[in-house]
């Protein structure tokens, strides 16, 4: 029988309870949201031409604090997430339900919640 992470996986499933299974998922979905949330990250500082370094810089961070967040490694906070968007120009948005809301302002971008005003 060959083992892979599917394998060892679909055993661990099984010897779980419901309540174990729903708290696994839950993690899951956190990993997979910093992941997306980090490569979306990467793609719009590599879109600008914007090394790591450079960026840590403009943010007052190490390099290995922009590693972390671009690969998914960390929790990032929503004042970070706002920070590195600015120091990228780009628009940071939240959609929650039907509801949005820009959260970022600078040049280029939409200051908050500027598409609520009347």
């Amino acid at each position: 029988m060959v083992m892979n992470f599917t394998t060892l996986d679909s055993g661990l499933q099984r010897s779980l309870s419901s309540e174990e299974l729903a708290a696994q998922e839950l993690r899951r979905s956190e990993l997979a949201a910093q992941l997306r949330v980090g490569i979306a990250l990467r793609d719009a500082r590599e879109a600008r031409g914007v090394t790591q370094t450079e960026l840590s810089r403009r943010l007052g961070v190490a390099q290995s604090a922009v590693s972390r967040i671009e690969a998914g490694r960390t929790n990032i906070s929503m004042g970070m997430l706002r920070r590195m968007s600015n120091a990228l120009g780009v628009e940071l948005t939240l959609n929650i339900g039907g509801h949005h809301a820009a959260l970022t302002s600078g040049i280029g971008v939409k200051k908050p919640f500027e598409s609520l005003q009347t």
